[in-house]
């Protein structure tokens, strides 16, 4: 029996072409409707708002020029509230350290009227470090508002915690022990700004 070895010629099947390329996309059509609800919820979500992806929302801190300092210089945070910060993390503090704020611009006019509702969107982060010299970057805490429903318990704000490097997230999402924190602040949008009392102050 002699074997037929000449070339694959695509021309020479058009018709097993054809049906292979419609069992491929019968392939992809039927594992997208076989994905799990959250889990397309999810992909849907990120999506809407790519900052639920980590590595978007750690580009999106990488850099401060989007943000305003409003901290004119670094202020004390006690040691018990400064432990609560790094709860669930691998990050050791001891001690009282010293914070910066900085805030998105969107919420720039919000802080400063110490009201009480920030537009969706708004990041507060704080920079922490082991002394008022501003010596080195422990770690940033980042506070996001959220759509109207993520948390209203807590005013709807986002949580995390991202190391010195801004490379990786420690914590982030519905995080107790920060929201704790920041209850009794409710009444200027569960931030502090003890931290602007002289800046205000002055402008009055």
């Amino acid at each position: 029996m002699k074997l037929d070895v000449r070339p694959y010629n695509n021309e020479a099947y058009p018709m097993r072409n054809l049906i292979a390329a419609i069992t491929a996309m019968l392939c992809v059509a039927i594992a997208s409707l076989a994905l799990p609800q959250g889990i397309s919820k999810r992909l849907e979500d990120r999506r809407l708002d790519p900052l639920l992806s980590n590595r978007n929302f750690l580009a999106s801190l990488e850099k401060l020029d989007g943000f305003v300092r409003v901290t004119e210089k670094p202020f004390l945070m006690h040691a018990p509230t400064a432990t609560q910060c790094v709860i669930n993390t691998h990050v050791d503090v001891h001690g009282d350290r010293f914070c910066d704020v900085y805030v998105s611009k969107d919420g720039e006019a919000t802080i400063r009227a110490g009201a009480e509702k920030y537009p969706i969107g708004t990041l507060v982060i704080k920079s922490k470090y082991p002394d008022e010299e501003r010596s080195k970057v422990e770690l940033y805490t980042v506070m996001r508002k959220m759509p109207e429903g993520y948390w209203p318990e807590h005013g709807d704000w986002e949580f995390s915690v991202v190391d010195s490097e801004k490379k990786h997230v420690l914590a982030r999402g519905r995080v107790e022990s920060c929201a704790d924190c920041h209850d009794a602040y409710s009444a200027s949008g569960y931030l502090t700004r003890t931290y602007m009392r002289e800046k205000v102050t002055e402008e009055q």
